[in-house]
């Protein structure tokens, strides 16, 4: 018996050996493409210069590197995304009587089941993206009533964070089929209906109008049996066509059958909405005692909770919006001037997301500005990522235009900016300005700027974000308009 388990000991420890073997060939093998090219030999066996241009190179992988760090970078923010909420199912009612020695028919005490959770949403300034929402969010159920009058305890309420400038809209999903509302049914129904009237029997057509009527209230009645649940063996004794259902009861149903679509905007830090509610508890037997019934064998079950689809859009809410240009410097300006923290490289769109920070004076007087993705000519239809970028400067009080002076014609840029602006939103581009001149420290930047100062009357900032100079005097421009606007 011993030597049995240890052949079967040594057999596993076999066993998993091999499949650790396995997978550390397959490790390498995926990593021999990566390795480092300096070393003296790599798995294929070429020399360091033989690489050139294949996928080991080291420029490739560098290359493959960036690319793959921006991809997961920009996966990261979402500031768009559709979910589904549900609220918690009420707990169903308890069906008992009270049982003792010297009474063996007791009155009811069946308890009441526990109502199901809510689902808020809750506006919270440390979040800055959507990808902390799940696609489906469930509240916690109530729990089913008990006898000896024990009620069930009701479902714990879902508060799920959101970033502050979340909207909040509902929109209509398509029903699967076979569920309320969706499906072939009830179009099926419709063409019946149609093709009974275009029918030239009138006797035929009140036939079939019949039939449909007698099958709606049999549907009703099926409907109105499922809410009920039975002591055991007598469900076919039960009688629930005219029991009288609790208005309490009653009114929860009709509000999740006739709420309102929801839409809403979340502002302000700690704003909550309810945007799905909970299904309330069944009654107990105790509640349907009456001069006819005094022992009666059923309980309601506990309502569904809501269920909505709902469409989620960010837009950033920051005091001063920085756009601009790809590569016109807004990520160093705003590492310059706040304690931010945003990816700078000397290629275009690096920034893949907006960044916000907060610049603080010496007064303790603060504001936030909000880093946007260079914008390109058609953004306003949506070219590129227009429409995502864009959308986080509908809320910007002010608009900070970074222009790259070293340009031949720094000022056909600004005209550029203001029209994709104004065309994707009338008057967005009519919002307190201010242009700060950056990179003033190149070639041709003063005398491009001096031209530019003659041409225009929007107040101009010369600077230069990346040696920091002249950093000071645009803050305080900032402040000066923010505060008069």
């Amino acid at each position: 018996m011993l030597s049995l388990l240890y052949r079967r000991r040594q057999a596993s420890a076999m066993h998993w050996m091999t499949a650790h073997i396995k997978r550390r060939v397959q490790y390498l093998s995926d990593q021999a493409p990566y390795m480092n090219s300096n070393s003296k030999e790599v798995a294929s066996g070429m020399h360091p210069d033989e690489l050139q241009g294949t996928a080991c190179d080291p420029a490739t992988v560098q290359k493959h590197d960036i690319v793959r760090r921006n991809s997961k970078a920009g996966r990261n923010f979402v500031d768009r995304m559709r979910c589904t909420v549900v609220g918690g199912h009420g707990g169903s009612g308890c069906v008992c009587f009270f049982r003792d020695s010297f009474v063996p028919n007791g009155p009811p005490n069946g308890g009441d089941g526990g109502s199901g959770g809510n689902v808020w949403f809750e506006a919270d300034e440390n979040e800055t993206s959507l990808s902390c929402v799940k696609q489906m969010l469930r509240a916690r159920p109530g729990v089913n009533g008990k006898g000896k009058n024990m009620h069930g305890q009701g479902g714990d309420d879902l508060i799920v964070k959101v970033p502050k400038g979340t909207m909040v809209r509902e929109y209509q999903a398509a029903n699967k089929p076979g569920e309320i509302g969706g499906g072939s049914s009830g179009s099926q129904q419709s063409q019946e209906i149609r093709h009974s009237r275009r029918t030239d029997d009138s006797t035929g057509f009140l036939e079939e109008l019949d039939r449909q009527i007698h099958a709606s209230e049999e549907r009703a009645r099926l409907s109105r049996e499922s809410l009920f649940v039975h002591y055991p063996r007598w469900e076919d004794r039960n009688n629930v066509s005219r029991v009288r259902i609790p208005p309490e009861y009653r009114d929860a149903m009709r509000e999740l059958e006739h709420a309102a679509p929801l839409s809403v905007d979340l502002v302000s830090h700690g704003q909550r909405v309810l945007v799905a509610r909970g299904g309330v508890g069944g009654p107990g037997n105790p509640h349907f005692i009456s001069p006819d019934d005094r022992q009666p064998h059923y309980a309601l079950r506990g309502l569904e909770g809501q269920r909505r689809a709902l469409d989620l859009e960010l837009k950033t809410i920051a005091d001063v919006g920085l756009v601009g240009m790809p590569n016109a410097g807004k990520s160093t300006f705003l590492r310059a001037v706040s304690n931010a923290h945003p990816k700078v490289a000397p290629y275009p769109f690096t920034t893949l997301n907006p960044y916000i920070g907060t610049v603080t004076f010496a007064d303790t007087f603060q504001m936030t500005v909000a880093d946007i993705p260079g914008l390109i000519p058609g953004a306003h239809r949506n070219v590129g990522l227009g429409h995502a970028f864009l959308r986080h400067v509908e809320r910007s009080k002010m608009l900070v235009y970074i222009i790259d002076v070293s340009r031949p014609s720094p000022w056909a840029d600004l005209e550029r900016l203001q029209a994709e602006l104004e065309l994707y939103q009338p008057g967005l581009a009519r919002r307190p300005t201010l242009v700060v001149a950056n990179k003033a420290d190149r070639e041709d930047a003063r005398s491009n700027f001096e031209r530019w100062s003659h041409m225009t009357d929007v107040p101009l900032v010369p600077a230069s974000a990346k040696h920091r100079k002249n950093i000071l005097k645009a803050t305080h421009t900032i402040r000066q308009i923010l505060e008069s606007a």
